[in-house]
């Protein structure tokens, strides 16, 4: 998806310089956005990393996002927001022995506040809107979540289930099941009509390390990566 984010990028600046109906440095804007999010935790540094990785599927969430357009240039503005981000991930794994299959589920649903700040570079599109392509660093605090667990047995007289859940502790500790704060990079590419609706895919990619710092060991790194679509309004 990063990949294919560039590359739409590279093709619209490319094709950008013709684009008339500028936004000049003196207009402000003010919208909401909200949308589903794909949403999975990447393991990198640990001999485990691949199995791990290899696991992990999307959990499906949610974001609104509170946002405002400043420009500072034609066609060029800067975007800071607020927003609530549903993230974290799901892990299925299924094995068998003598005749009994598991099939285990562990899905990790994190709410985080995030807090944007993306630059923002428009490309008009006639008298219809403009393309805007967005890159930007974002800075998160984790608030809520929980861990859901479930085991189904099948296979003879052990055939049954077995769930469970937790709330999610955040901070620096051993208790802890994840850090309090996280800070990565945020992409995105929009397409915003001249009547105000908006239409847009993000792509968030953490950079710090969700493991708790008390329990870090040598190379191994947690982070987030989610990939967002929303649909918004601003005036």
């Amino acid at each position: 998806m990063k990949k294919l984010l560039l590359s739409a990028s590279i093709i619209l600046l490319a094709t950008g310089a013709f684009a008339q109906n500028t936004m000049t440095g003196s207009d402000a804007r003010f919208g909401i956005k909200a949308g589903v999010n794909l949403a999975r935790f990447h393991s990198s540094g640990t001999d485990g990393s691949t199995s791990f990785n290899d696991n992990a599927k999307d959990n499906v969430g949610f974001n609104v996002t509170a946002f405002a357009d400043f420009g500072v240039g034609n066609n060029f503005f800067i975007q800071p927001g607020v927003s609530l981000q549903n993230k974290g991930s799901k892990f299925e794994q299924t094995t068998t022995v003598g005749g009994i299959t598991n099939t285990t589920t562990n899905k990790v649903n994190l709410m985080a506040i995030e807090v944007p700040i993306n630059a923002v570079f428009r490309i008009p599109t006639g008298d219809a809107g403009a393309v805007q392509i967005s890159a930007g660093p974002y800075v998160g605090f984790n608030i809520s979540g929980k861990n859901k667990f479930e085991t189904v047995t099948t296979g003879g007289a052990a055939t049954g289930t077995i769930s469970d859940e937790n709330d999610l502790k955040f901070g620096s500790t051993t208790d802890k099941n994840y850090s309090s704060t996280e800070f990565g990079a945020n992409f995105g590419l929009a397409y915003r009509t001249n009547s105000g609706f908006l239409v847009g895919a993000n792509y968030g990619l953490g950079l710090s390390n969700l493991v708790p710092k008390d329990s870090r060991s040598g190379d191994g790194k947690l982070t987030n990566r989610v990939l967002g679509f929303s649909v918004g309004y601003s005036f």
